[in-house]
């Protein structure tokens, strides 16, 4: 089982600090969601954190969930700041440009991961698992931090780990959205491995605390 905070609910003026007491209780993924303002109503990172953040902390992997129509121009850009994985979404762009960003990611050697809305049936993984390096399950809609996790998200993470299971490699599956004590636990026992959590980790306090308190929980 992978923690992978979600640094969108971190302290910004403190970004560094809070990322830094992550990493000492353990942490060694990110997650950094990307906003455009146009497929999701907010904005959030560019490519500039990105290469900053491998910087300062080389030893990291870095997921980008990126929440963007505009591949053409944001998906070179973060290949090019040093993402480990780049995670697109489904229905962000037809599934012929998805193909071709998805090849485009692989062979720059980026693992590529596809992410679904709670609307988007699961079915359509079984298009894309040759190319996928993982699968994420939106557990909320997306665009904000701080949401409740939609209780129908069980049913669907089961069905998506029974697809995931006739690919001829392992392609894990993680969530994202209203991950706390309770629902990572619901998730966990569906089947998903990789848990993504902001608020729950950067807004309870101890940093630190909050996540050994989640790994204790997903053992």
């Amino acid at each position: 089982m992978i923690i992978a905070p979600s640094i969108l609910n971190a302290d910004n003026l403190n970004l560094q600090k809070d990322i830094k007491q992550a990493i000492t209780a353990g942490i060694s993924r990110f997650h950094i969601d990307i906003m455009d303002g146009h497929f999701v109503p907010n904005l959030s990172y560019g490519p500039e954190l990105v290469s900053d953040f491998r910087q300062e902390f080389p030893a990291s992997q870095l997921e980008i969930h990126l929440m963007s129509d505009k591949p053409d121009v944001l998906v070179p850009a973060f290949v090019k700041a040093g993402a480990d994985m780049v995670e697109l979404h489904y229905e962000a762009m037809d599934e012929d440009e998805l193909n071709h960003w998805l090849d485009y990611l692989r062979q720059n050697q980026v693992n590529a991961g596809l992410v679904l809305n709670p609307d988007t049936p699961v079915t359509v993984l079984e298009k894309f698992m040759s190319k996928l390096d993982q699968v994420l399950l939106m557990t909320v809609y997306p665009g904000f931090g701080g949401q409740k996790f939609i209780p129908e998200s069980r049913e669907r993470i089961a069905q998506a780990v029974k697809l995931l299971k006739m690919a001829d490699k392992k392609i894990p599956l993680e969530v994202d959205g209203g991950i706390n004590g309770e629902t990572a636990g619901l998730a966990k026992a569906a089947g998903a491995e990789i848990f993504v959590a902001g608020s729950y980790i950067f807004k309870n306090g101890n940093i630190a605390g909050q996540i050994k308190e989640l790994e204790a929980i997903l053992k």
